[in-house]
């Protein structure tokens, strides 16, 4: 029941949003933002797993998107914004390192075994 409220509330969140900004002709529309984007390929997930789970379909795939859900408390803290895409920038800078560290983690790994 919970997850039903929560989809109904994200999505009257999106109309709103799709309402305000427009859907895609606009320059700023919903969905060129890559984080609108991303609610809303949640909110589209969660309604195909509402219309497809009375049908015995197989959804663990489709299910595994709840998972992402709380990333939509990130499209909408600035604070939150600020720090994930900071993060998403540096992983390049950091790509040297981890792959030292993948190296030594399977160095270790086959000597364990």
């Amino acid at each position: 029941m919970a997850d039903a409220l929560f989809q109904w509330l994200y999505t009257v969140e999106m109309v709103i949003k799709i309402v305000s900004l427009g859907f895609l002709l606009n320059e700023g529309a919903y969905i060129r933002d890559a984080w609108n984007i991303l609610d809303f390929t949640i909110i589209m997930s969660g309604f195909l797993g509402m219309i497809m789970s009375g049908k015995g379909a197989n959804l663990q795939a489709l299910r595994s998107f709840r998972v992402i859900r709380p990333l939509r408390t990130i499209s909408s803290v600035q604070g939150l914004r600020v720090i994930v895409s900071s993060l998403m920038n540096a992983i390049p800078l950091l790509r040297d390192a981890m792959l030292v560290l993948v190296l030594f983690h399977l160095v270790f790994a086959i000597a364990g075994t």
